[in-house]
């Protein structure tokens, strides 16, 4: 239920590479992104409870129905099968930013309120609420630039047409590693060793503390036999 490019669509990429392997036929990635994920959800939700048809979910679907009308219910139209990941945001800048960590970024949003820019995968995401989030605790206000999905937000950042972007680990460290964005902390509470040297936000902000996590569901009445295979 999202747009191609992100870290998202990464994590349902490899998972389908996987699956294919495994199972011994092909399984196709059809992105359909848009309202937080609770598009594509629904479709996947309406889909025959047969077994050929996955939904990856992310960290923003307990939080979709305070947030959209959707023509499902989160819990009794689902069936779980699996969690597949579980991790911070990294929180990068345009190089042009003159921000170096997070007691820079703050700065520079308190001395021009809504002057910087950051890019989500769209409006109610789990990006925008985390970023919505570090903004209330650091006593900030940026302007909010909604996407169709983490891909587009990351090329429009690198661009520079955007300035901020809480990114997923597996689409955004690639571009930090390679110059095109700065990377200034992680999202979690404590660092990762991936990149020990990038502090969390916490050591700055105390308290802010959010992870991003991924699951793949199916719809409700898939047979329990179908369930336990993809589990397996």
């Amino acid at each position: 239920p999202v747009a191609p490019g992100g870290g998202s669509d990464f994590i349902g990429r490899l998972a389908a590479q996987q699956l294919s392997e495994s199972l011994g036929q092909t399984v196709v990635v059809e992105n359909r992104g848009g309202a937080g994920g609770s598009l594509g959800v629904g479709v996947g939700m309406k889909a025959a409870p047969d077994g050929y048809t996955l939904t990856l979910i992310a960290a923003s679907f307990p939080v979709n129905p305070s947030l959209y009308k959707l023509n499902f219910d989160p819990i009794k139209d689902i069936q779980p099968v699996i969690q597949l990941s579980m991790g911070p945001f990294l929180v990068a800048v345009h190089p042009s930013l003159p921000v170096k960590t997070v007691k820079d970024l703050i700065a520079l949003a308190r001395k021009s309120p809504g002057g910087l820019n950051f890019a989500t995968s769209g409006q109610g995401s789990i990006v925008h609420l985390a970023t919505e989030h570090f903004n209330s605790m650091a006593g900030i206000k940026m302007t909010h630039i909604p996407y169709k999905g983490t891909g587009p937000a990351l090329s429009d950042t690198i661009a520079g047409h955007t300035t901020v972007i809480f990114g997923s680990i597996a689409s955004t460290l690639p571009f930090v590693r390679a110059g095109k964005l700065r990377g200034i902390a992680v999202t979690t509470a404590k660092r990762i060793p991936a990149e020990p040297n990038l502090p969390s936000i916490s050591e700055t902000v105390p308290g802010y503390d959010v992870t991003n996590w991924h699951g793949i569901i199916v719809p409700r009445g898939t047979s329990r036999a179908v369930v336990d295979r993809l589990n397996a």
